[in-house]
C-alpha cells in the first residue's frame, strides 16, 4: 500500500498483526527498512466506515470492486511479461 502524505510517499506492505487494549495494530513487514506500527482504535474503524459510506464513489468501487480486481492483476501480470 503506498501511504502519501506532505512529509513522504512510503510504501508500507503488511506484516503482523496484534490486538492489544482495544487496539488493532498493524506492524510493518519485517523485510521494510523503517520499521512502523499503526493503532488502530474502535472509534478510528466507525469514524472511517461512516465516512466511507456517506461518499457514492465508494459504493461504486464497491460494487465494481471484482471488476477492478481482475483488471488490475491482468495489467500487472502484463507489465511482470514484459520485465522478463
Amino acid at each position: 500500500m503506498l501511504v502519501r502524505s506532505k512529509l513522504a510517499d512510503v510504501e508500507f506492505e503488511f506484516g503482523k498483526f496484534e490486538y492489544k487494549k482495544d487496539h488493532l495494530i498493524i506492524h510493518s513487514a519485517e523485510s521494510q527498512a523503517m520499521k512502523t506500527k499503526v493503532y488502530v482504535s474502535p472509534d478510528d474503524i466507525m469514524d472511517a466506515l461512516a465516512q466511507m459510506f456517506k461518499k457514492p464513489m465508494v459504493w461504486l468501487y464497491l460494487i465494481g470492486f471484482p471488476f477492478f480486481l481482475i483488471r488490475y492483476r491482468r495489467r500487472h501480470a502484463a507489465k511482470r511479461q514484459l520485465t522478463k
